[in-house]
């Protein structure tokens, strides 16, 4: 069980325009994408200061890859682009795959960039900037999903927003290892979740645990829809769910149910309604499942949801950040309301602190200053933290997931 913890507010970066989107922690800092302003910001994670801009040429949904050789983003118009640390461009290619709406990129077989848009996924040669293969789909489902590179297999993992084999694996020469139908379309912003031997995804009313090895469904759950924000939707639209370090999903619906299953199994082991306990409710237009859930070391963290307009109880402004206890289900932390609602931005882990990045827009559509948000999280006595790297959603396994990152007792 997880004891009493400490939360302080240690810094808010504003984004001048639009919404303060996904970001890395790598190299002693953070690497963010403030989406409408068409740069990656370098950020001192101390101080919340901007150390460095890299310019795109379009909107940046996604988080870059960082390595030591540079930083690496894709954006409209297909464009892939790398810079090496100093800002200058070293290449810039451009695929015939549409605009670049996914969440993020990865690193492949450590000498690729893998980049999936909406009509297929291209392997780009990290020093050449060559595109080495790609395979092209026409979309039938909502399209930004993220591919995900299995280490101990070799294997790179795509779910495809189309109705058949939309789940499958490649090798390093683009040829189709494993074909999987899922029994939906993979939501939007959707990745394969690796965990052990299995794979987890998040479709637009299903969540599904796959046997990589066996290449079959373990099990499934058909969430079904839901009636929120004055209309019917499907329960999970909106992106990867988080696995915890122990085995376990955490899975949330668009009105802010919380239900934790094992992995393995699918038993349920606990479950938190926010709608029931008055932190939210059901006129807001935002949905819960949007927003991103980090799990670390025994705690859950993440930030509200809620955008109604200035004033109301559930009002952009009034959000509340959560910590829970993965373990047993206890909520151990809920702030004041006092905090702007999340964005599609995954919380980042840097050395004791969470980075949580907000939207832009109330319930009718006026616009706020968006902002990223640290806070740093620790027990009641001092402890010395491993400065390790965090990439989105924890790492090459897009599970959500890391272990050492925040010093509870």
């Amino acid at each position: 069980m997880v004891r009493r913890i400490i939360v302080k507010k240690r810094w808010r970066l504003d984004v001048d325009r639009g919404p303060a989107e996904h970001g890395v922690y790598k190299y002693g800092a953070l690497w963010l994408a403030p989406t409408f302003l068409k740069e990656y910001w370098k950020v001192d994670p101390e101080r919340g200061v901007i150390l460095q801009k890299f310019p795109m040429q379009g909107i940046v949904w996604g988080a870059p890859w960082i390595d030591k050789d540079g930083v690496y983003g894709a954006t409209e118009g297909g464009v892939i682009r790398k810079f090496d640390h100093r800002g200058e461009v070293v290449w810039t290619v451009r695929t015939d795959l549409g605009d670049f709406i996914a969440e993020s990129i990865t690193e492949a077989w450590g000498r690729y960039i893998a980049v999936q848009f909406p009509k297929g996924i291209a392997l780009v040669d990290k020093e050449r900037g060559d595109i080495v293969w790609s395979d092209e789909w026409s979309p039938e489902g909502r399209s930004g999903q993220e591919p995900t590179y299995d280490q101990d297999e070799k294997l790179l993992w795509v779910c495809k927003p189309i109705s058949e084999d939309n789940l499958i694996s490649y090798n390093e020469e683009g040829k189709a290892v494993h074909k999987i139908t899922l029994p939906d379309y993979p939501t939007t912003y959707a990745c394969p979740q690796i965990w052990g031997d299995y794979i987890v995804v998040v479709c637009d009313r299903h969540v599904v645990v796959v046997d990589k090895h066996k290449e079959e469904i373990v099990w499934n759950l058909d969430l079904g829809r839901i009636r929120y924000g004055g209309k019917d939707e499907d329960a999970l639209v909106g992106g990867p769910r988080t696995i915890t370090p122990d085995g376990k999903i955490i899975l949330w619906t668009i009105d802010g149910l919380y239900t934790c299953f094992d992995l393995r199994t699918g038993t349920i082991l606990w479950r938190i309604d926010l709608m029931s306990l008055g932190y939210t409710t059901r006129s807001n237009t935002a949905y819960w499942s949007y927003g991103g859930v980090v799990a670390t070391d025994g705690i859950a963290v993440f930030l509200g949801r809620n955008n109604l307009p200035k004033g109301n109880e559930y009002a952009y402004n009034r959000n509340r950040l959560f910590i829970i206890d993965y373990r047993t289900g206890e909520i151990v932390h809920v702030s004041d309301p006092k905090y702007k609602l999340a964005c599609c931005c995954k919380p980042i882990l840097a050395r004791g602190k969470v980075i949580i990045g907000t939207w832009y827009k109330d319930s009718e559509n006026r616009e706020f200053t968006a902002c990223y948000y640290c806070w740093e999280i620790k027990g009641r006595e001092e402890g010395r933290l491993e400065d390790k790297p965090y990439e989105w959603m924890g790492g090459l396994h897009h599970g959500g997931y890391g272990e050492g990152y925040i010093e509870l007792n």
